[in-house]
């Protein structure tokens, strides 16, 4: 799948937030959600940016909402040493101003043609485009943005302090989490008593949610698989036990033994990295965890693999064969360190 239809397919999504609270702003100038719902139809329908622009302050709602996002992000590492979420910090207000242009261009494009995409691009800058598409996309993922169904418009309370702000309260249902999340949106008049939104309040309360919710995904995730993994270690200790035990009474010179380690290895050993890998496919695997997830299914090909090698030496008594298995066995016994480290690391 193409980047430019990856992006198309997150639809609505990508300016969800935005719909919902023109749907707010026009309701504070109509009588009934009907009338409301007509002006949002005529406006996307009419391609009308004007209108779009008199109802929202793109630019305040998406400088809020990244600096949310990227505090969000940032903090939820607990294994993050302080001095690098400063810099990390730093380093990601350097792609801010890029990254807003790209996605205020992209809800630009949405509101004016119906499509995320310039509708005419040339092929010298359709590299860049593509890029800037990727970046905006993945941000809008992280976001917990692209899976996220809008609910309705639960209430517009008018600030008793400050009668020129009002909270508009917006209630969507976010798949992940598989719960409802109220925004807080905040509206303000200007001097010609137009109602526009400019921020939404709690937003990287809404970025917390979605850490808190991949954090219980990922430690679901470990639990899972290292029940799985104990499991099958433990067979594999017991194979490596049976395996002295015929060496102990025999002989590898001799036919007899050969034969009953080759019926070992084949029987149990292979056949227990087989079953383990397949009971790795059938975790439910978060995002979080796909690295590591794939790292394991790489150590159990090459585990079987080895097994292989070493049954087949039994019979061939090869030196080709027993150094492939071997330097099968060493490439396993490296990414089982690697292993430990990212299981550490997302463990904290």
């Amino acid at each position: 799948m193409s980047n430019r239809v990856k992006f198309a397919g997150i639809g609505v999504g990508v300016i969800l937030i935005v719909l919902c609270v023109i749907y707010f702003v026009c309701n504070t100038h109509a009588k009934t959600p009907e009338y409301t719902i007509q002006i949002i139809e005529e406006s996307l329908n009419s391609h009308d940016m004007k209108t779009f622009n008199n109802c929202v302050d793109v630019d305040g709602l998406l400088n809020t909402s990244y600096d949310s996002f990227v505090e969000g992000m940032i903090d939820s590492d607990r294994s993050m040493p302080n001095e690098v979420k400063d810099s990390i910090a730093n380093f990601t207000q350097l792609l801010k101003v890029p990254l807003m242009v790209s996605m205020k261009s992209a809800i630009e494009n949405y509101v004016e043609t119906g499509s995320f995409e310039p509708q005419n691009k040339s092929e010298s800058n359709k590299d860049n485009l593509d890029t800037s598409l990727i970046a905006t996309s993945d941000i809008l993922e992280r976001a917990g943005l692209t899976k996220m169904e809008f609910r309705q418009v639960d209430d517009v309370k008018i600030d008793s302090e400050n009668q020129d702000q009002a909270i508009a309260e917006v209630r969507v249902y976010q798949q992940e989490a598989a719960r409802e999340f109220t925004f807080e949106v905040l509206l303000k008049k200007n001097d010609s008593g137009e109602w526009r939104v400019v921020s939404i309040n709690n937003f990287r309360t809404f970025i917390d949610m979605i850490n808190q919710t991949r954090r219980e995904q990922l430690d679901k995730y470990l639990e899972e698989t290292a029940a799985i993994i104990n499991r099958h270690d433990k067979t594999i200790r017991e194979a490596e036990q049976k395996y002295g035990s015929i060496l102990s009474i025999g002989s590898l010179g001799k036919d007899d033994t050969r034969s009953d380690l080759k019926t070992l290895i084949t029987d149990v050993v292979k056949k227990d990295w087989e079953v383990r890998k397949q009971e790795l496919f059938n975790v439910s695997v978060p995002k979080g965890a796909e690295a590591l997830q794939n790292l394991r299914i790489k150590i159990c090909d090459l585990s079987i693999e080895s097994a292989e090698s070493y049954a087949k030496w039994m019979s061939d008594k090869k030196a080709a064969t027993i150094k492939e298995a071997e330097e099968k066995r060493k490439q396993v016994n490296t990414l089982l360190e690697e292993e430990k480290l990212l299981v550490t690391r997302m463990s904290k």
